[in-house]
């Protein structure tokens, strides 16, 4: 943890006050000319070899990270690897690599607890030949793994690294970060403080394969503070805000044209108009929608204030965004990492599924209410709401009182940030015949039953 927070750090910090930064210069037209592309896109596995090919040949870096056994951005990983539409060309100007699982990554390239939503399961870091992080590329939300990339996107932002890359300006701006030291062994995800302790939850994709998912970095990241008793459910989760958590909508293929600003919003507070074209936030320049996402993710998670600019036609802007408590809040039962996670206590059973419409009908449960039937996996009885009296016919109609109409991930998400190991839990229940009765035991801590 201490190293990834460092890198953090490091990363973070402008090296000249934003006023000595010669941001038009930096923002404007680039003078780039770049080589002629290779004859044909190379995926490599090897990354500290890739850093010396692009050293060698002053290209940039791409690296890929896909976590192939889940199903989200399964469509836009193809469309990657087989070059679809203006991605080939452009592809071909990079060093590209690809790593398949989240062990493999060096945490002095990748430091993933600031730059990487680790709740997605493909994601791009482009970096200058030293390791620099030039942009980072992914997203998703509560809507689909498509509402915030696409191939157009993609070669948008690529291009625009290009042009940054090859400016021969760049050298002088230095708005890249440090280059990491990369001398040693490297550090992995699974060499994290919190690694030991959240093999105890289980780790069964670990035991069986040796593959350590995203979301599963995500866990371990929490693990200390979660140990400590000072993980926070209120402060500490809410990841990656949206544009749309300042007030913008931005065009999804072109990822920098804002197509909205919502009224009293702190975007429409700091000038924002639509049809602006963002270019940098937080002394980061932006190539695509991911590179904000990323500045208001390593934001403070309470009151903040971001400089923002952008240019309004010919004409460079710049304003501070002023937020409140509470501007990160999204959407989160989406995230792997929470409704399956190390978060809170688990609901007593394995799984929550929908109730049968039929079955609503016949206990006459109202539209807009809770109906929710536990299944509880091959060994039942482990469970305390089994010892309780829930049995998989039952119809969970109202836990602690409260009945919205959630199941599945969406009921496992809403219980575990209101319930903690230890905690009661009470559920109110029918069965077959309508009968309700109530079913009290203590919610269970992740990976113990």
């Amino acid at each position: 943890m201490k190293l990834a927070l460092s890198l953090l750090a490091a990363l973070a910090l402008p090296w000249l006050s934003s006023d000595e930064k010669p941001w038009a210069e930096i923002l404007g037209a680039s003078r780039a000319k770049p080589p002629a592309p290779a004859s044909e896109v190379k995926w490599r596995d090897d990354v500290r070899a890739a850093l010396a090919e692009a050293r060698a040949t002053d290209r940039p870096l791409l690296v890929t990270l896909r976590c192939l056994p889940c199903k989200q951005c399964a469509g836009f990983d193809a469309a990657v690897l087989e070059g679809e539409g203006e991605l080939e060309d452009v592809l071909a100007q990079f060093i590209t690599v690809r790593i398949t699982s989240a062990s493999d990554l060096d945490l002095r390239l990748f430091p993933v607890e600031g730059w990487q939503d680790l709740d997605l399961s493909w994601w791009g870091w482009i970096l200058s030949p030293e390791g620099r992080i030039y942009s980072i590329f992914g997203g998703k939300d509560h809507v689909s793994d498509t509402t915030r990339i696409s191939p157009e996107a993609f070669a948008n932002t690529l291009r625009r690294v290009l042009e940054h890359h090859y400016d021969p300006r760049r050298d002088a701006w230095d708005v890249d970060g440090p280059a990491p030291e990369l001398g040693g062994k490297s550090p992995t995800p699974l060499d994290l403080p919190g690694a030991e302790s959240w093999k105890k939850l289980g780790a069964p994709s670990l035991k069986k394969d040796g593959c350590l998912h995203c979301h599963q970095v995500n866990e371990v990241l929490r693990q200390p503070a979660l140990d400590a008793g000072k993980f926070d459910k209120r402060r500490d989760l809410q990841p990656w805000p949206l544009p749309e958590n300042i007030g913008l909508s931005i065009d999804r293929d072109d990822g920098l044209r804002v197509t909205k600003v919502s009224a009293g919003s702190a975007a429409e507070r700091a000038g924002l108009r639509v049809g602006d074209r963002l270019a940098a936030a937080g002394e980061r320049k932006l190539f695509g929608q991911a590179d904000l996402r990323g500045v208001l993710h390593r934001a403070p998670a309470d009151v903040a204030k971001i400089e923002l600019r952008w240019w309004r036609g010919s004409e460079l802007q710049r304003g501070q965004l002023e937020l409140a408590s509470g501007w990160r809040a999204t959407e989160l039962a989406w995230r792997k990492s929470i409704a399956d996670g190390n978060i809170g206590a688990v609901p007593g059973f394995a799984w929550p599924m929908a109730a049968k419409p039929e079955l609503r009908r016949k206990l006459a449960i109202p539209a807009g209410k809770m109906a929710v039937t536990p299944w509880f996996g091959k060994e039942p009885k482990t469970w305390p709401a089994w010892s309780a009296g829930l049995r998989e016919d039952d119809v969970i109609v109202a836990v602690g009182g409260e009945s919205p109409d959630l199941a599945v991930r969406d009921f496992m998400a809403w219980f575990r940030l209101r319930y903690d190991p230890g905690d009661e839990v009470v559920l109110r229940v029918r069965d077959g015949r309508g009968r309700e009765r109530e079913v009290r035991y203590k919610a269970p801590a992740p990976g113990k039953q």
